[in-house]
C-alpha cells in the first residue's frame, strides 16, 4: 500500500510567511520605481513644455537674444525631452506596470493563504497545493 508523505505544515507556514515578506518587499520596490519614473517623466515633460513655450513667447530665457541664446535654449529643451523619453522608455521597457500587477496579485494570494491557515478553513493538502501554485505562478516576486 502506498502511503502519502506527511506534510510538515509548520515548515510550509514558515515558507509562506517568508515568501509573503519577500513579495511585499519586492512590491514596495516596484512601487517606488514606478513612482520615480512616472513623476520624473511627467516633471521633465512639463518643464520642457513650459520652457519651450516661454522661449517661443519671449525669446531665449538665458544666454541672450543672439544665436548662442537660441542654441542654449534648444539644447536645454532637447535635454529635458531626452530625460522625458528616458524615464518613460525605462518604465515601458522594464515592464514596471505589468510586474507591479503580478506582484500585487502574488501578495494578495499569499495573504489569503495566510488567513486561511489562521482561520483553519482549508485542509493541509489544499494549503500545500495552493502554495505550490503560487510559487509556480510568481517566480519573480519570490526570488
Amino acid at each position: 500500500m502506498f502511503e502519502a508523505p506527511k506534510v510538515n505544515l509548520q515548515e510550509v507556514v514558515r515558507r509562506i510567511s517568508d515568501d509573503l515578506r519577500k513579495a511585499e518587499m519586492y512590491l514596495t520596490g516596484l512601487k517606488k520605481l514606478n513612482t520615480t519614473l512616472m513623476v520624473s517623466g511627467l516633471t521633465t515633460s512639463s518643464l520642457v513644455t513650459l520652457f519651450t513655450g516661454a522661449t517661443a513667447m519671449r525669446g531665449p530665457l538665458i544666454g541672450g537674444d543672439d544665436v548662442g541664446g537660441w542654441q542654449l535654449a534648444c539644447v536645454i529643451a532637447a535635454l529635458l525631452g531626452f530625460l522625458t523619453t528616458l524615464c518613460m522608455g525605462l518604465n515601458q521597457q522594464l515592464q514596471v506596470s505589468e510586474r507591479l500587477a503580478k506582484a500585487t496579485e502574488c501578495v494578495g494570494r499569499l495573504k489569503a493563504l495566510d488567513i486561511a491557515i489562521v482561520a483553519g478553513s482549508r485542509s493541509d493538502s489544499d494549503i500545500v497545493a495552493e502554495f505550490e501554485n503560487i510559487v509556480r505562478a510568481y517566480p519573480e516576486p519570490l526570488r
